[in-house]
């Protein structure tokens, strides 16, 4: 019966979690170049797309863009400088950002004189003293 009980109180803890997201995000647009603003709740943080040894620890922030021939993405993601750390959890140095982070992504329209809809997901880790939670979130708008 504890064994039930346990496995019970395990299944609700980790649904709650599934429905909590630490992270909003807002997007906009200047002029080629999507603008990602990532609002981070205080006590947790998010790791970088950049890390230094994405091999091993947390899970980089990745951004997947639906593929179209509406446009094309320039260059790679470029993202707000973070902190840079020895994480004695993970074992490795990692870069994380806390409060708020921007991802910028340089998109070439190629539909001349029309607007192009871009899709895709963001995949990102958040963490806390406590845990870490993998997260994703679809995203659209209007490429002008």
């Amino acid at each position: 019966m504890k064994n039930i009980i346990l496995i019970l109180s395990l299944i609700v803890v980790n649904s709650t979690l599934a429905q909590h997201n630490p992270v909003t995000f807002e997007i906009s647009q200047s002029g080629d170049t999507a603008i990602f603003h990532a609002n981070i709740e205080k006590g947790w943080h998010m790791y970088a797309v950049n890390l230094p040894d994405p091999m091993g620890g947390p899970l980089p922030t990745e951004f997947i863009f639906e593929e179209s021939n509406s446009f094309l993405l320039e260059d790679n993601i470029i993202e707000s400088k973070g902190h840079t750390e020895m994480d004695d959890a993970f074992g490795i140095e990692v870069t994380y950002f806390e409060n708020s982070a921007i991802f910028k992504q340089r998109i070439k329209n190629l539909s001349v004189g029309t607007a192009s809809l871009v899709k895709g997901n963001i995949y990102y880790m958040v963490c806390n003293d406590q845990m870490c939670i993998p997260l994703e979130r679809a995203f659209s708008f209007t490429l002008k």
